[in-house]
């Protein structure tokens, strides 16, 4: 018989996810590099459980210069016991670790230095670094009832604070979803009416698993308002869920979410010239349709007009970008509007 063929190797967990209590270890990636022929990668993971219950799966660090959620999951964990649970919290609080651990938004190992987890799922096992984590990722869909996606704007924009769902069409999922907005209590609300494909959310919708992400504060820092704010609506989330122990403490909301429906091509303002971004508004600001947004000075010929920004469509002024440098393609702002499709009630 001829020799078979075998894979090298997938990505393994150093933890036994069935077993009861508090444990910790990693996710091993294969890498075979120059430094270390038959090396593997570290991506952190932890799993608190207390017999049958809701299971959930917490995720930071997707982009890997995302603090927020990084810092909200770790401390979560150090200060949950198994006494405060009632089925399964599973943590991956530096998604994709490679770039958590360069400050990057994207890994450096791969895709040209650009490995972005959340344009490369499903994944591969025997794929990129990326690709690979991905794939290991899509695997614990399967052993979740949630996924809670904490992402923030990273070091190249800021975002107004918000949490997010998108509509499945089931009653029952799309009632307690509409209810996570709520109780998160964020200034702002986004209903989604469509998800995009190779994303940790575009994997999870066909899973017939609940699905909430956030977009709270960025560039590339923690503000504490906005951190406090992450993590009380967190627990609140959880507690709803079921695997929170009811008692946990928790503050009430800090705000009553407004609904905000998914931004489309004509909330964007793009650059059209490289420069130096001097915006004119703040996140959170409300601006109307052709307001005036900003300038873009052009510094290597000085002597010309600047660039005069305005907003095409107005709303809420959700992201704007940090650095002030800026080049051709960049997104400077993004506005979102008021949710009007159809009812955005729990039942």
């Amino acid at each position: 018989m001829p020799c078979p063929k075998v894979s090298i190797g997938a990505p393994s967990s150093e933890i036994d996810f069935s077993l009861d209590g508090k444990h910790h270890g990693y996710i091993r990636v294969p890498y075979s590099s120059h430094r270390s022929a038959y090396g593997w990668l570290p991506v952190p993971v932890m799993s608190i459980k207390n017999g049958d219950g809701p299971r959930a799966l917490l995720v930071g660090g997707n982009h890997g210069d995302e603090y927020e959620g990084i810092s909200i999951l770790i401390d979560l964990y150090h200060k949950l016991s198994p006494h405060d649970i009632a089925g399964q919290i599973l943590f991956l609080p530096a998604a994709n670790a490679p770039a958590v651990f360069a400050g990057r938004r994207t890994s450096p190992l791969d895709h040209g230095g650009e490995g972005n987890l959340n344009r490369l799922f499903p994944g591969h096992k025997n794929g990129t670094p990326t690709e690979a984590i991905a794939w290991f990722i899509t695997g614990l869909l399967d052993r979740v009832d949630a996924v809670f996606d904490l992402h923030s704007a990273g070091s190249s924009s800021n975002h107004w604070p918000s949490c997010k769902i998108r509509l499945t069409g089931d009653r029952a999922k799309d009632s307690m979803q509409l209810e996570f907005l709520k109780l998160f209590g964020a200034p702002l609300a986004l209903v989604g009416d469509r998800v995009h494909e190779t994303t940790l959310s575009g994997e999870a919708l066909p899973k017939d698993i609940i699905y909430v992400s956030t977009e709270l504060g960025g560039a590339g820092t923690i503000t504490p308002w906005i951190r406090e704010l992450g993590d009380q609506g967190l627990k609140r989330c959880l507690k709803r869920l079921g695997v929170l122990a009811g008692g946990y403490p928790t503050d009430p909301p800090q705000f009553e979410p407004r609904m905000m429906a998914m931004q489309n091509e004509e909330n964007y303002i793009f650059a059209y010239q490289d420069g130096v971004f001097e915006p004119a508004v703040e996140i959170g600001d409300e601006v109307e349709d052709g307001q005036f947004a900003g300038y873009i000075w052009d510094v290597r010929q000085p002597w010309r007009a600047p660039a005069q920004l305005h907003f095409k469509r107005g709303g809420v002024v959700f992201t704007k970008r940090h650095p002030a440098l800026c080049q051709i393609g960049d997104t400077l702002f993004f506005t979102l509007n008021d949710y009007q499709g159809g009812k955005a009630e729990p039942s």
